[in-house]
């Protein structure tokens, strides 16, 4: 059996950092990093479509959900400057687009988890490969961690993850592990998901894509909205806004877009007052050709009852507000998805009034702690969420080396 310091059970975004920071303290062959994969960093390698949006120049913690009150100590401790200035000493360079998404320079995930891996193995960090985590017995003064070969550590950092996305073998373990150390777990549910829609309505737009804004609707009140691009799948309905909505939906709802949100209604019902003038005999099935995606317009079209070759001309005053308004409220029942595959993070986990926020050190368990998605808080899209997986693996990291 062999002895460490510290045991980090996860090699995703947290665990990386944590037994980088560690050991970049406690020296080599003094830190052990467990993982069920091959190799570290699988899911980290798929995040921001291959490009890895490492985090955001406008962390707040009104961009969270879930326990984000209770972490806002942690934002504060940890902002965007200190988690570029830890990439950078790394030798990772970043860039950050308009909307504040900061990506690594070279745009690929691989470079992030180079820099974290290659640093890790630089500071003698042990990697054991195939190797999950079955059970952990706290034993006096330390823990004994059972899988395909055991580990006697001192400490021990849970970073699992969670139960999005199991096929990088994220099959939520970690929850179990974290319970069976005396911790509880709230309900879980896939996060930031396309919002399932009938096939009848997406299916002739598969693959469409249009700006909107989208505000989501559940039993008359308005629940959030956004704008961004939405993208029309089989059944679905995707997009980074749509991705955000879904994180406030727990039941049957509506999405309600908007398609010339920079238009009030009656600015459109003008314009189409004009357009009637100025060509007459324009099929009424291509009044929107003008302001939309073709084919998002000539389905918009059909459904308000515009079909044909009749002539725009043909339409009264009344037709054409009608018009106006389908377009400006484009109603679309939409249900949550239950898929884990296709979610990009766990909503639930372990409570943070669980864990000291400043060290992420269990309440419950002395020498254990808690990072990343196993935790009860998650964000939006656009970085927030691995700027948690940075800040919690550093705090974590740093705290179990002292």
């Amino acid at each position: 059996m062999r002895d460490f310091t510290l045991a980090v059970v996860g090699a995703g975004a947290s665990g990386l950092m944590a037994a980088c920071r560690a050991a970049k303290a406690l020296g080599p062959g003094r830190v052990a990093l467990l993982d069920g994969n091959q190799k570290p960093g699988k899911k980290l390698l798929a995040t921001g479509n291959g490009r890895c949006n490492l985090t955001n120049l406008h962390i707040d913690p009104a961009r969270y959900h879930g326990d984000a009150a209770l972490a806002a100590p942690l934002f504060s401790a940890y902002p965007t400057d200190l988690i570029l200035e830890e990439f950078a000493s790394l030798g990772l360079l970043t860039r950050a687009d308009a909307e504040g998404r900061v990506y690594p320079r070279s745009l690929q995930a691989a470079s992030v988890l180079q820099a974290l891996w290659g640093a890790c193995e630089e500071r003698g960090v042990s990697f054991f490969a195939d190797s999950p985590v079955a059970r952990i017995v706290p034993r006096r003064g330390d823990f004994l961690l059972e899988g395909r070969e055991p580990i006697q550590a001192q400490k021990c950092v849970l970073a699992c993850g969670g139960k999005a996305s199991p096929k990088h073998s994220c099959d939520g373990n970690g929850y179990a592990l974290a319970k069976s150390l005396g911790h509880t777990v709230t309900p879980l549910r896939p996060g930031l998901v396309p919002l399932a829609c009938p096939k009848k309505l997406t299916s002739p737009l598969k693959g469409m894509r249009t700006k909107a804004r989208a505000s989501l609707w559940e039993r008359g009140r308005e629940l959030a909205a956004g704008s961004g691009e939405i993208i029309f799948g089989e059944g679905t309905l995707s997009g980074i806004v749509l991705f955000d909505l879904s994180l406030h939906l727990r039941g049957p709802g509506e999405v309600v877009l908007d398609l010339a949100e920079e238009m009030s209604q009656k600015e459109l019902f003008d314009y189409l007052c004009q357009l009637q003038t100025r060509r007459p005999a324009l099929p009424v099935r291509e009044i929107f050709s003008g302001l939309v995606n073709l084919r998002i317009g000539q389905q918009r079209a059909k459904a308000l009852g515009f079909i044909g070759d009749a002539p725009i001309s043909a339409l009264r005053s009344a037709d054409l507000r009608r018009a106006a308004e389908g377009l400006k409220q484009w109603r679309l029942p939409v249900e949550p998805s239950q898929n884990w595959d296709a979610a990009q993070i766990t909503i639930g986990g372990v409570p943070l009034s669980e864990v000291d926020i400043n060290t992420m050190a269990s309440k419950r368990q002395k020498g254990l702690y808690l990072t990343g998605e196993l935790l009860n808080i998650h964000g939006d899209c656009g970085g927030y969420n691995l700027h948690w997986a940075w800040a919690t693996g550093i705090a974590a990291g740093r705290s179990a080396s002292e």
